[in-house]
């Protein structure tokens, strides 16, 4: 897996991409699943103009935000967060703030280049404990196994089983996407300082707001 610097560079950018395309789709699916979720408190009446289709936009979320989270984390993957950490441990000399300073022509004063902490073996061990510390994990493998990736006979017959025995919270699923944003931008700063922002701008509130004042305005019209 230890590959030259050229073939490093060109697989690394490819990986990156389809990692950043990855979490964007597990990310944004939570959170437009947390803005459905939110404005029921105040756009209720506007949602019930077509409760089948809510229904089955949050259902079909739900299992994305399982699944995806399943195969970003999953550490027997062929792709994905774990195998990314594998592959930056065997290729990390091409990650150095000298290879940065390389692939970007920066002077030696750039302000980037300053205090950077150098990759080790420890610090992506360190990433790895960090994604296996997270406590949103047995709940996803428990609903991917049991139920989102195959059907347990136990749990399609109770499905209460899995409100008691995998809870997820909002603020657990959402601490899960700040790792997968934070691992993958972490090691693009090292490659050539770029940054990916995560935030979802919240359509569907602009869309009920809309949606509100046509009301309105056709009531008091």
């Amino acid at each position: 897996m230890k590959l030259a610097c050229p073939a490093f560079e060109q697989e690394f950018a490819q990986y990156r991409e389809h990692l950043r395309k990855e979490i964007h789709c597990f990310r944004d699916s939570v959170s437009v699943l947390r803005q459905i979720s939110d404005h029921k408190y105040d756009h209720l009446h506007e949602i019930n103009l077509a409760p089948g289709f809510f229904h089955v936009t949050e259902e079909a979320l739900f299992n994305i935000v399982i699944l995806w989270a399943h195969k970003l984390f999953d550490e027997k993957g062929e792709r994905g967060l774990f195998h990314f950490l594998t592959f930056i441990e065997y290729n990390r000399e091409w990650l150095s703030v000298k290879e940065l300073q390389r692939r970007r022509s920066y002077s030696d004063d750039y302000w980037m280049l300053k205090d950077r902490k150098p990759i080790t073996l420890d610090s992506i061990n360190s990433d790895r404990e960090k994604i296996r510390s997270l406590v949103v994990l047995p709940s996803i493998k428990l609903r991917r196994d049991k139920f989102h990736g195959h059907f347990d006979r136990q749990y399609f017959d109770d499905r209460s089983r899995l409100q008691s025995e995998a809870e997820i919270t909002w603020g657990d699923i959402e601490a899960a996407g700040d790792v997968m944003g934070s691992v993958l931008n972490d090691y693009s700063s090292d490659f050539d300082g770029s940054f990916f922002s995560w935030s979802a701008p919240d359509d569907l509130g602009r869309l009920l707001n809309t949606a509100q004042r046509g009301a309105t305005n056709a009531n008091t019209g």
